[in-house]
């Protein structure tokens, strides 16, 4: 304690002895905040001053152009005087939908009031370079369609031309465009022919292969159609007719002969089988062939069946086949010769006189039998008398 008073005591002393000296403190001056504040506010009212400038003088001389779809279009150079505005860094692309420069110079005069007034403004715009004055709203579109039509013109001229060098510079080559291969589908489809079918195929190869003087390969078809159709009497009278031809007498007969054995009452079978005995030189026969039938519409099977019963003396026979044919035609001579003849042999001798004037009034007679008839007659009226 005693220690400390004494210090204390000492300082005390200290202080009284030693005078005072007063100096002037150096402060230093704090910062005119507000002095920034309004240079700041000043520079920005400038540079929006100088902006809305800016903009008023584009929405005065600028135009949108609208520029025709995949057309192209001749720029128009507008040539400005304004001072260079360095170009704003692009922002990354929004989904917003963009907008027209009208649109835009809008908005931006919304969000960005100028604080100035109007006086400001108006001094401002004074001290900036005019600019040159811009062309008309009409003489824009007219001049911008005048230089469409005229790149359009130039550009297809231009396009034709190409084409015609290329057209005439290249050698024509022909394409041939080859078909495609057509998948073939072989379908198999089973016809069933009747049997009169399957025998008129086989008498036309028949008919096709005569044409061609192939006899025998004519006769395979035709026996072929006759398998298929017995009964048809045309293709057994040319098969006939085929082996009698070759010298096959024998099959010719045979292949009549069966055929009247199943169509016993067929003139046209019997009346061929007669005629080729005939040639054979078997008169007797051939009459035994054609003498079965009764009744028979055929003048030509009444006239040979008569021809050879007046040859064989069969007079019966020959009566009734020409008082047939005398039914049948009236006007052929031959037919009232033959039955004068007949008639004459069956002791009916006025019938005869009569049947031997009708022959020598009716024609188709040749001389000979004339002259026979003139002298039947004469000899039938001596008799009479």
């Amino acid at each position: 304690m005693s220690e400390l008073n004494r210090r204390l005591s000492a300082l005390a002393q200290q202080s009284h002895d030693a005078t005072p000296v007063l100096q002037a403190a150096t402060i230093k001056p704090l910062p005119n905040k507000r002095g920034r504040y309004g240079m700041a506010i000043l520079l920005m009212a400038v540079i929006l001053l100088f902006a809305g400038g800016v903009i008023h003088w584009l929405r005065v001389t600028v135009t949108p152009v609208i520029t025709p779809l995949f057309l192209p279009v001749a720029a128009v150079p507008v040539v400005s005087t304004l001072p260079t505005i360095p170009t704003p860094i692009k922002k990354q692309a929004s989904n917003k939908p963009e907008l027209s420069i009208p649109e835009l110079i809008s908005q931006e005069a919304v969000r960005s009031p100028s604080p100035m007034s109007v006086d400001a403004e108006s001094m401002l715009l004074a001290a900036m370079p005019v600019a040159e004055p811009a062309l008309d709203t009409l003489d824009i579109k007219q001049e911008l369609a005048s230089s469409y039509e005229q790149g359009y013109d130039s550009g297809y001229q231009q396009a034709f031309v190409e084409q015609q060098s290329t057209i005439t510079a290249s050698p024509k080559t022909e394409v041939v465009v080859s078909p495609k291969p057509v998948v073939s589908r072989l379908s198999i489809e089973t016809v069933a022919l009747t049997p009169i079918q399957l025998a008129m195929v086989e008498y036309n190869n028949a008919e096709k292969v005569l044409r061609q003087a192939n006899s025998r390969q004519a006769i395979v078809h035709l026996e072929a159609a006759l398998k298929y159709r017995p009964e048809w009497v045309i293709a057994r009278q040319k098969l006939a007719a085929l082996y009698y031809g070759r010298g096959d007498n024998r099959q010719a007969v045979a292949m009549l002969q069966q055929g009247l054995q199943r169509q016993p009452h067929s003139t046209e079978l019997r009346l061929t089988l007669a005629k080729l005995l005939v040639n054979e030189q078997q008169p007797q026969t051939a009459l035994t062939v054609l003498e079965q039938t009764q009744v028979v519409d055929s003048v030509s099977f009444l006239a040979m069946r008569a021809a050879l019963a007046q040859q064989l003396q069969k007079t019966t026979l020959a009566l009734s086949s020409y008082q047939q044919l005398v039914l049948h035609d009236a006007t052929d001579g031959r037919w009232w010769l033959g039955l004068a003849i007949a008639q004459e042999r069956s002791q009916q001798f006025t019938a005869a006189l009569t049947s031997y004037r009708q022959g020598a009034v009716h024609g188709g007679l040749s001389v000979a039998s004339q002259q026979f008839i003139q002298q039947r007659i004469m000899a039938l009226q001596t008799k009479r008398h």
